[in-house]
Order: C-alpha cells, then sequence, then structure tokens
C-alpha cells in the first residue's frame, strides 16, 4: 500500500473507514431488527392459536400458545390479558391476578384488565381493592351499567351505601330495565334499614324478572322487617315455589309461622329446611319440635 501523501489522502481514508464501520453496523443492527420482527411475528401467530382454541373451548392449549407468545413478545398485553381471562375461569386466581397486573404495567389504560381483576378482589372479599379497580375501569371504558352494579355492590359491603346507591342510580340511568340495579338498591336500602325503599326496589326488580326466588325472598324478609307476616309468608311461598329446593327459605317461613304461633306448619318448614342443608342450630330445632308436640 501506498502511503499517504497529504491532507487529502488522509480525508478519503477517514471517510472509508466511517462507511465501513457504518455498514457493520448497520448490517448488525438489521439482523437484530429481523430477529425482532420474526419473534413478534411467531408470537402473533401464537396468540391467533390461543384465541382460536379459547373460543373451541380448548383453555389448556389456549393457555399454552399464549404462554408461548409471551415468551416470544413480552410486551404482548392482549396475551397476558387472555391467559389471565382463562386461569380466572378456572378458579386459578393468583396466576391471574398476576397476569392482569402484568398487562396493565404494559399498558396502563387496559380498561377490561381492571374489570377483571376487580372482580377477582371483589370475590376474594378484598372490597377495597375492587373499588379502585372498578374506578379505573370506569374512567378508561365506554359507560358501563355492570361495572357501576359491581362497584355499587363493592361500596355497600364497605357500609358505603350512599356511594353503592348513587352506582346502582347510575347503572339504572343507563338501562332502566336492569333488574340487577333495583336488587341492588333494594339490598342497600335494606342493610340501611329503610325497609321500605327496599321494598319499592325490590318490586320494581320483580316487575322485571318476576321468576327470580331470590327477589321474592329478600322482600320476604323487608315485609318481616316490618312486621307484615302475611305478605313475607306470600312471598315466601312464592320463592319455594320457584325453587323448592332453597332450605333457607323454609326456615325463614318457619320463623314467621313460629311467631304466629302456627307451631305444625312451624314445625313442617323446619323439617323441610334441614332435609335441604339449612343450618338449623339443635336447640332451635328441638323448640320446634316441641311447640308442634313432637
Amino acid at each position: 500500500m501506498k502511503p499517504l501523501r497529504n491532507i487529502k489522502d488522509i480525508s478519503v481514508f477517514i471517510l472509508l473507514f466511517i462507511i465501513v464501520i457504518y455498514a457493520v453496523t448497520a448490517g448488525s443492527a438489521t439482523k437484530e431488527e429481523k430477529k425482532e420482527i420474526k419473534a413478534k411475528k411467531e408470537a402473533q401467530n401464537y396468540y391467533s392459536q390461543g384465541i382460536q382454541n379459547l373460543k373451541q373451548g380448548r383453555k389448556d392449549k389456549a393457555i399454552s400458545n399464549y404462554s408461548k407468545a409471551i415468551e416470544l413478545d413480552p410486551s404482548l398485553s392482549d396475551a397476558y390479558y387472555f391467559r389471565g381471562y382463562i386461569y380466572s375461569d378456572m378458579g386459578r386466581d393468583n396466576e391471574a391476578v398476576a397476569d392482569f397486573s402484568k398487562a396493565i404495567e404494559i399498558n396502563p389504560s387496559y380498561g377490561d384488565a381492571y374489570s377483571r381483576r376487580g372482580r377477582i378482589y371483589y370475590n376474594k372479599n378484598e372490597y377495597d381493592q375492587a373499588i379502585l379497580d372498578f374506578t379505573k375501569a370506569i374512567e378508561i371504558l365506554p359507560p358501563n351499567k355492570e361495572l357501576y352494579i359491581s362497584r355499587g355492590y363493592a361500596y355497600a359491603n364497605t357500609r358505603q351505601y350512599d356511594l353503592g346507591i348513587a352506582d346502582f342510580n347510575k347503572a339504572m340511568e343507563l338501562d332502566p330495565t336492569s333488574s340487577m340495579a333495583y336488587l341492588g338498591l333494594g339490598t342497600t336500602y335494606f342493610n340501611k334499614y329503610e325497609y321500605d325503599m327496599a321494598i319499592t326496589n325490590y318490586n320494581k326488580a320483580i316487575d322485571l324478572d318476576p321468576l327470580s326466588a331470590k327477589l321474592y325472598k329478600l322482600r320476604g324478609e323487608a315485609y318481616s322487617q316490618k312486621g307484615e307476616d302475611d305478605k313475607a309468608i306470600a312471598d315466601f311461598t312464592k320463592a319455594i315455589e320457584l325453587d323448592p329446593k332453597d332450605g333457607e327459605t323454609y326456615l325463614s317461613r318457619a320463623m314467621i309461622y313460629y311467631v304466629n304461633e302456627d307451631f305444625q306448619k312451624a314445625w313442617d318448614d323446619a323439617n323441610k329446611a334441614r332435609d335441604m342443608g339449612a343450618e338449623i342450630g339443635q336447640e332451635i330445632f328441638d323448640e320446634f319440635r316441641s311447640a308442634a308436640g313432637k
């Protein structure tokens, strides 16, 4: 090689050196980018397979698909969400919460993940955490009556009754035909000892869902608290007609029969209640028997 003779030669050499270095670096970056693109594409394929397997009820295969997608692309928040969805459906709550939390970490605006995680917290009686998640979901997602109803129950279970009532009313504003919203209102007013308001809302719920044994039973309890025993008995009887296997309703009716000194009917209902698995203390059960002359 000939020696560099002047500034021009040196400049040309430096330029060529820079071009070579850039080419090597660019080539290396391109390989990494191609590798990443390939991984993301494969992740999407596994994710799509997961969706299909989930639709067809193949939950274990879907979990495997989503896990592989996450391995290839750890930023795929939807894979975490749907794997968490399946875990939740399978009762694997801790794993579900972990996946929903990861989906939220990747995408803080993932409203459905907040909603699903909130339901798990609610079912675990972790109402404060549930309220936080339902609130985030409400902020992010379009207006949704189910979210307001869920948060309303969480508020009611933490004795924040007025906030619960506000949420149930908002749910009714979104869907005036929601029997669940009226049920929530009725139950909240019952817990506030406002039995007339409870009955008013149970009436509306029954109008919308006249085949619900639960609604008649709850209204019967409200009538019982007011001392309107005939109406309570009528509601418990209707509830039993709709759901003959609910031992607790037989027990509720037995208590009213007993108070009204209809001891034979009280004893008959107490027997049925126990046969159906309702919890009756032995002392109380013996009292029913003794009063009926058995």
